[in-house]
């Protein structure tokens, strides 16, 4: 059986949405507002179940562990607060439509830069990346 890995890096405007396929061992980097990424996700799971393939999803999920804030700015505590209510209507959207899935915690991803996430992910280092994308597509890849 194929194996299908869907990473996402939650965003207030457009999440990262990464597909690796271990078969065929490539990547796909996208950004998607909230509703355009659930499409996308449905869309997944119909072609996967369609030609036999397993989907996993895996959602880096803020909003799944209790922090301290420490002393962040308002604003910057507001941004993560936003991101992490995305993180949690995905889950929500994943466990109602049935997805395969796991939460990751977040670990440092987004300070990998475009030229790390190259080398590791063997992308190609002129098709420029953004921290969202990057995230989503080492969420996929690193599950190999």
């Amino acid at each position: 059986m194929r194996k299908i890995t869907v990473g996402i890096d939650p965003d207030v405007d457009k999440s990262g949405f990464a597909i690796y396929s271990l078969s065929t061992n490539t990547l796909e980097l996208k950004q998607y507002d909230l509703s355009d990424l659930f499409i996308q996700l449905l869309k997944l799971k119909f072609l996967c179940e369609s030609n036999e393939e397993s989907l996993t999803v895996r959602l880096e999920a803020g909003h799944a562990i209790k922090k301290t804030w420490g002393r962040r700015t308002v604003g910057a505590v507001k941004d993560v607060g936003r991101n992490n209510e995305i993180g949690s209507q995905i889950e929500k959207f994943l466990l109602k439509n049935g997805f395969i899935y796991e939460l990751i915690p977040p670990c440092g991803l987004s300070s990998y830069s475009h030229e790390l996430f190259c080398k590791i992910t063997k992308w190609n280092i002129k098709k420029l990346t953004n921290p969202e994308k990057r995230v989503a597509g080492l969420l996929a890849y690193k599950h190999r």
